[in-house]
């Protein structure tokens, strides 16, 4: 009952929800987090940071670890995780990291999560897995799919990912 109290307690601390943003060191992530900042209690993840909680999608360890950590800090009640966190390169060639990180580490994200009260998870991908259109016109999230090079198509795969 005990745990159970500080957690409750943890969660409400400060009487603002929680939001993880993974990816929170990149230009997005970092911007997003500001944003944020003052309305949430935001919970900053990366694989590398000095000034947030070290997860490496790619290990199951590591996100066992990373959201042991948020747990105890910010109880089990999330409003929402917004998944930044992808590998990518602008090399146009395959590289295992896409499956690992992208697709695989998406999975064990979600899998993990599944010892939390998640509101809900926001998974933001890039433009480029859309075909291109005329100048001008935007693109719509319903737009057809056309991967050119490896880093769309594994978005595209990533975005069917079943936990």
């Amino acid at each position: 009952m005990e745990a159970y109290y500080r957690a409750v307690c943890a969660c409400m601390r400060d009487g603002k929800p929680a939001v993880i943003v993974t990816g929170s060191e990149g230009a997005i992530g970092s911007a997003l987090c500001h944003a944020l900042e003052g309305r949430f209690r935001v919970v900053r993840v990366d694989r590398d940071c000095e000034d947030c909680i070290a997860l490496d999608l790619i290990s199951d360890e590591s996100v066992q670890l990373g959201l042991a950590e948020i747990k105890q800090q910010h109880g089990h009640r999330i409003a929402s995780v917004l998944h930044l966190a992808a590998y990518f390169d602008l090399s146009g060639e395959p590289n295992p990291l896409y499956d690992a990180v992208n697709v695989d580490g998406t999975r064990r994200l979600l899998n993990a999560l599944h010892g939390f009260d998640v509101e809900q998870f926001v998974y933001a991908s890039t433009m480029l897995v859309h075909a291109p259109t005329r100048p001008g016109l935007p693109i719509a999230e319903d737009a057809p799919r056309e991967a050119k090079w490896p880093y769309p198509a594994i978005e595209i795969e990533s975005r069917g990912v079943d936990p």
